[in-house]
């Protein structure tokens, strides 16, 4: 697939959770100060498995157009997610997520 915009991707991984019969829950993103969403909260979360994971997607690398960037904020709440134990996956590809569900499975098996 071939990805261009941030939003393109999260309508394809909206297609692919639904064919991989896993929940999506879209946060909304913060747009005024005081709107209540917490700063740097990532994209998506995906319950899988008994398991819950958060997704940051970014827009797709390619040569000469640039790429998503982590903000302040996301990069501050990643760090936050991480010392209490939590890893929070940048996707900027649709493979990326569907390989990050197939961890949640198999994690789950073993």
């Amino acid at each position: 697939m071939s990805t261009v915009l941030e939003r393109d991707l999260v309508s394809e991984i909206r297609v692919v959770s639904k064919a991989m019969n896993v929940q999506l829950v879209e946060m909304g993103q913060r747009r005024a100060k005081g709107s209540g969403s917490t700063i740097g909260l990532p994209d998506l979360a995906v319950n899988c498995a008994g398991r819950t994971v958060w997704i940051e997607t970014k827009r797709v690398h390619r040569p000469g157009e640039g790429h998503g960037c982590l903000s302040l904020g996301q990069e501050a709440f990643i760090a936050k997610a991480a010392e209490q134990g939590v890893h929070v996956f940048i996707v900027d590809r649709v493979e990326d997520f569907i390989g990050v569900v197939n961890g949640m499975r198999k994690s789950r098996r073993s």
